[in-house]
């Protein structure tokens, strides 16, 4: 069952007292198990287009353990679309990990290719794109993705500042697409010196209110220390939201450095945009790591 009119919930949660804001969250992790967040709203569109253009196979790329790869090959099969997946690492398989295992259940066909040729997405989508097949960016990164990220809040919402993880930056841009006029939208970048996304995010938006905060990002992508360990259990025992430790965790765990920084006022609403991405919770270096 997929639903997107996913929940806005109000946190409560000791490490926000005393920030004398309200703290909410849009808790599109709800919208489904595996195509959660904003892979469900960065397929949607996608998928509509491919049907559009007769194309009966979806052809997309990700890492080992891709939440987009698992969200692309449910949303296939639930759409009656057959799927094609390019992993990043020709010494990997089916069995590898959970997530590949579950793409391959859900019949997506697994082409695992070297790390220097995964670079070059351009061939790659030329070697194994034909005439049936429909090619979705790593992510999802492509401007139909962003505007089915424009549907993650009302247009009237009455919030001031939107909290939201960047990866690509994709579900940024369309946030600042659809708010950007009248709400200060924050993204949080995962990747150290994720500078070299601002030319990006300014081609795919008119709105100029927007801030992409890049010390956030607590040792780099794919990596977390205790500390983030920590918060994120404690975070989950309060409120009872899962949190995933490349995005949505280090997102939360800057918001009191970030309302601070920003000068955010007393009494002003924050919203934190849930993106999903639960699968790394079951990552080995997570499952390993000490409580």
């Amino acid at each position: 069952m997929l639903t997107t009119e996913t929940p806005i919930q109000k946190l409560s949660f000791s490490l926000y007292d005393g920030l004398g804001v309200d703290v909410l969250m849009k808790r599109d992790d709800l919208i489904h198990p595996f195509i959660s967040g904003n892979k469900w709203r960065k397929l949607k569109y996608n998928l509509r287009q491919a049907k559009s253009d007769g194309k009966d196979t979806v052809l997309t790329f990700g890492g080992a353990y891709s939440n987009h790869l698992i969200a692309t090959a449910c949303a296939c099969a639930s759409n009656n679309f057959k799927s094609i997946g390019v992993v990043r690492g020709d010494e990997l398989g089916v069995n590898a990990n959970h997530v590949l295992r579950l793409c391959a259940e859900y019949g997506m066909e697994l082409r695992f290719v070297s790390r220097s040729a995964y670079k070059d997405k351009d061939q790659l989508i030329q070697e194994f794109t034909q005439d049936h097949i429909y090619a979705v960016p790593e992510g999802g990164d492509n401007a139909l993705g962003s505007l089915g990220c424009e549907e993650i809040l009302p247009q009237d919402i009455e919030i001031d500042h939107i909290v939201v993880p960047v990866g690509t930056g994709t579900t940024f841009v369309g946030l600042i697409n659809a708010h950007g006029k009248r709400i200060t939208i924050h993204g949080i970048a995962a990747l150290n010196q994720a500078e070299y996304l601002i030319p990006k995010i300014e081609k795919g938006t008119k709105n100029r209110n927007w801030i992409l905060h890049t010390e956030y990002a607590f040792g780099g992508f794919g990596k977390f220390d205790q500390e983030q360990l920590q918060f994120n259990q404690r975070f989950a025992s309060e409120t009872g939201v899962l949190l995933d430790p490349v995005y949505t965790g280090k997102m939360m765990r800057s918001l009191p450095m970030l309302l601070e920084k920003e000068g955010v006022k007393p009494g002003q609403r924050i919203l934190c945009v849930h993106t999903g991405g639960l699968t790394g919770v079951l990552t080995p270096q997570w499952l390993n790591a000490p409580l």
